[in-house]
């Protein structure tokens, strides 16, 4: 830099400057606006001050896109926390979220589908969790810490109506999926048919293929508006999201048991949808179409249909109140996804 520039931000260190984020006056000495936050470039060197002004503008459309996403509700986000972890005391107050009981409030298996007619095991699934050898309720904390993380950003940015068909129609696919590659001869083919296929019908169920289709989601959703989105969110959403997939993949490579077809499954299910849905933008109408309305209504009304269908075949597995402390203290295990 030059004397005479040197000089030039000399004198303007000890005067007051205008913010050029916000036009509010900034005190002299003063390093940041006290109106907006956006740091002062008076006494700075030219071309510090053009990347600060840079970087505060990036970090201003952050923080204004976040605010107006983060002011909106995620209703069903929470309602289907409460859900699952209700339906896992339920199973836990009947003897233990593993086995046969675990069959009777709806997990998958594919001969019931296939010569019991037992539709509701497509949808059901999505709501149960298996408690875990030593590891209690693990499978059922990690996923609903899952969705606790990613399914805020997805209710709010898409609204709940579009997140609750995105909930549930990923899940479903990830269970038909699972359903499909139950195939014992290619299971045993190498180690990618172990991956994908297997060996053995078993009872499964859990919420990850519905999980794994919001991580699609929101994976397409940062690539699809990359132009429009602040750089906070590029990088949290869109390529940001790789880690992620690669470090479950490599989970579900390495543990045998877990349901890898139904996790695939979902992820490419809410990958689908989101390339054809569109976001709520920041300032948009939150009016939304009767379409939405209808398909929230009648994914919902699958889903209770599908435990309605449970209450009729429970048989002698209902909850018993009468000594819950004996009856959570039971331990079991099946296949999880």
């Amino acid at each position: 830099m030059s004397e005479g520039q040197t000089r030039d931000a000399s004198a303007y260190a000890g005067r007051p400057s205008m913010c050029r984020q916000c036009g509010a006056l900034v005190g002299a000495g003063e390093s940041d606006c006290t109106m907006c936050g956006a740091p002062s470039t008076a006494g700075m060197p030219r071309e510090d001050a053009a990347a600060a002004r840079r970087s505060s503008l990036h970090d201003h459309e952050t923080m204004r896109f976040v605010r107006s996403i983060v002011s909106r509700p995620a209703t069903f986000t929470f309602v289907f926390l409460v859900t699952n972890i209700f339906l896992y005391l339920l199973m836990e107050l009947s003897g233990g979220a593993t086995g046969d009981l675990l069959l009777a409030y709806g997990a998958k298996l594919n001969y019931l589908i296939d010569h019991e007619g037992q539709w509701w095991r497509f949808v059901t699934p999505i709501f149960l969790h298996v408690r875990m050898p030593g590891l209690g309720p693990l499978h059922l904390l990690a996923n609903m810490y899952g969705l606790f993380m990613l399914g805020p950003y997805v209710e709010k940015l898409y609204g709940s109506a579009k997140f609750v068909v995105f909930w549930v129609a990923s899940g479903v696919v990830g269970v038909v999926a699972s359903y499909l590659t139950v195939q014992p001869a290619l299971a045993a083919s190498s180690s990618v048919g172990r991956f994908l296929f297997k060996g053995y019908d078993a009872p499964s169920a859990g919420a990850s293929g519905a999980l794994f289709g919001l991580v699609g989601v929101l994976f397409v959703f940062g690539i699809k508006y990359r132009r429009e989105l602040p750089e906070g969110f590029k990088r949290a959403f869109g390529t940001g999201m790789i880690p992620t997939i690669l470090i479950n993949l490599f989970i579900g490579f390495t543990i045998p048991f877990i349901d890898n077809a139904a996790h695939l499954g979902g992820f490419f299910a809410g990958a689908l949808l989101a390339l054809f849905v569109g976001y709520e933008r920041p300032g948009q109408s939150a009016r939304v179409a009767f379409f939405w309305h209808a398909l929230q209504f009648a994914s919902l009304a699958l889903v209770v249909a599908g435990f309605g269908q449970v209450a009729r075949h429970i048989g002698n597995f209902r909850p018993n109140f009468s000594n819950p402390r004996e009856t959570l203290s039971q331990l079991g295990a099946s296949p999880v996804n």
